[in-house]
């Protein structure tokens, strides 16, 4: 997760969209962006990244994992099957073996009609939201 601060018209939501994948067509780009290496014609940019808004927007009625997992699958998160399965074609294709552990949490990651996400989950601990999961988030109302 990246805090990006500037000031106004600086261009950090050009810069965040440009890394997200979700410049206009419109816009003339110059210069090279690199994942590790891989430019942005070798993966889906959209699938390794998110861009969120300033605008904080949610369902107040909803409990902060809530929150998280709804984000998560309207940013197209829940359907990685279709990802997993391209993941293990090329992997086979180049005589690549998955790392173990990677390859656990790709497949947990692709799991869906589960009440709520590994992502969801993972999220909370590295965020460290574990312990107010459950809490409602409320709004201006509530």
């Amino acid at each position: 997760m990246t805090l990006l601060l500037g000031p106004p018209s600086s261009g950090k939501t050009r810069l965040l969209l440009a890394l997200a994948g979700r410049l206009g067509s419109d816009l003339k780009v110059s210069g090279r962006v690199t994942y590790n290496g891989h430019g942005m014609d070798e993966f889906v940019p959209q699938r390794t990244s998110a861009y969120t808004s300033q605008y904080d927007l949610h369902a107040g009625e909803m409990t902060v994992r809530e929150t998280l997992d709804f984000s998560a699958r309207c940013q197209g998160v829940g359907g990685l099957s279709d990802m997993l399965a391209e993941l293990s074609r090329r992997e086979k294709a180049a005589n690549i073996k998955p790392d173990p552990d990677i390859d656990i949490y790709m497949k947990a990651a692709a799991l869906e009609g589960q009440k709520t996400s590994v992502v969801t989950e993972y999220m909370l601990k590295i965020l460290g939201l574990e312990i107010c999961a459950d809490t409602l988030v409320g709004d201006v109302m509530k």
